[in-house]
């Protein structure tokens, strides 16, 4: 599954993972329906507490003021870096912005546990 094809319209970031280089999403959507998110070569983030906040869609960018912020902090190539937002129904601001190279897509029907 790829990023564009997730229907994230009245989901929620349940569970947001940080480690070196990887960044953890676990999203329920309105039919409840779980899928874990894995983002790779993750060079940043901004949060606002996501998570239980109401979702309208994500927002996929290569290139925007955020991105060009952190390329120059990192000195990073312009064709490494996506943004990955996540915008919230209430204010069409991101709560989750994830800055990496990729992510893969993984459904299950409950909650993943680790």
């Amino acid at each position: 599954m790829i990023i564009s094809e997730l229907n994230v319209s009245d989901g929620q970031v349940t569970e947001l993972t940080v480690r070196s280089g990887v960044v953890t999403v676990v999203l329920k959507d309105w039919q409840s329906q779980f899928y874990t998110l894995v983002f790779n070569n993750v060079v940043g983030i901004e949060s606002y507490s996501p998570e239980n906040v109401d979702l309208c869609h994500i927002k996929v960018l290569t290139d925007s003021d955020q991105i060009r912020k952190v390329r120059s902090v990192i000195e990073a190539d312009e064709e490494e870096i996506t943004e990955y937002s996540f915008i919230s129904t209430w204010n069409d601001f991101p709560i989750l912005s994830v800055f990496g190279e990729g992510v893969e897509i993984k459904k299950s029907n409950c909650l993943p546990s680790y």
